[in-house]
């Protein structure tokens, strides 16, 4: 708590509109990023901000720190203490919104919160797509999306061919350093990722560290390098399913393929 006390008293202090904006851009370019937060604190994967008062030293504890065992993320060590502290000023003042967070959230299919279409498929493939998409664990849908939901992170998993459940997983590790960067910031810090996107003047990342994936905004200038990681194992991810529940998950993804 000791090394919490200066942000403390720096939410403590009069509010700076100024850093109520700043926390704003903050949030849209990293927490509310369809699956976490909604946009503008609205109801995403993660729960709904606006309209809901949070003390300000829990807010700051969890920004900061993350909620162990849940997809929140520790933010220290990646945004600056008065990044966090404006952060949290700006999910604060949205306790005072009584109005309806815009309908609009300017995301690609596939990301973000969706309406769950009745299944209609074979029983395996019922399984199947609970464990892709619903365990109480890291599961496949944080990271790819079929049928339109899921985030469409990583590559469309029915591209794959359909024969077993190790065949995949060996296809899967085969493609895996194609996507798969490692980061290198000029702040010394370094990541496995995927590539959002980039302009001439910023690069976006999902930090692949974090389940799920964390969208991470930064100056080109930062970027020290981008190559390719022949570290990172998708195995990892996926090794708290049982040869049987991979199986299933094949048959769900060959039945989202194919219809069979």
């Amino acid at each position: 708590m000791i090394a919490l006390a200066p942000l403390l008293l720096l939410a403590q202090s009069a509010v700076d509109p100024a850093v109520v904006t700043r926390g704003e851009r903050i949030f849209a370019q990293s927490c509310s990023v369809g699956y976490c937060h909604g946009v503008a604190g609205a109801a995403g994967r993660g729960p709904r901000l606006r309209g809901r008062s949070f003390p300000n030293d829990y807010l700051l504890n969890v920004t900061r720190d993350g909620i162990p065992n849940s997809a929140m993320p520790a933010w220290k060590g990646r945004l600056k203490d008065e990044e966090i502290r404006a952060v949290v000023e700006y999910v604060a003042s949205l306790a005072a919104a009584t109005d309806q967070a815009p309908p609009a959230n300017p995301m690609p299919p596939g990301i973000g919160p969706a309406i769950i279409p009745s299944f209609n498929g074979p029983p395996q493939a019922a399984r199947g797509r609970a464990l892709f998409f619903d365990p109480p664990r890291n599961h496949c849908g944080a990271c790819h999306a079929v049928g339109g939901r899921g985030i469409a992170i990583g590559p469309d998993p029915t591209a794959l061919p359909m024969k077993d459940a190790a065949e995949v997983m060996s296809q899967i590790q085969a493609t895996r350093s194609r996507h798969v960067l490692a980061a290198k910031l000029a702040s010394g810090e370094e990541f496995p990722a995927l590539l959002a996107g980039q302009n001439a003047d910023q690069v976006r990342l999902y930090d692949l560290t974090l389940a799920p994936p964390v969208l991470r905004t930064s100056a080109r200038r930062d970027v020290i390098s981008l190559a390719q990681n022949a570290n990172w194992r998708h195995e990892d991810f996926v090794r708290d399913y049982s040869a049987a529940e991979l199986g299933d998950i094949v048959v769900y993804l060959r039945w989202a393929a194919t219809g069979q």
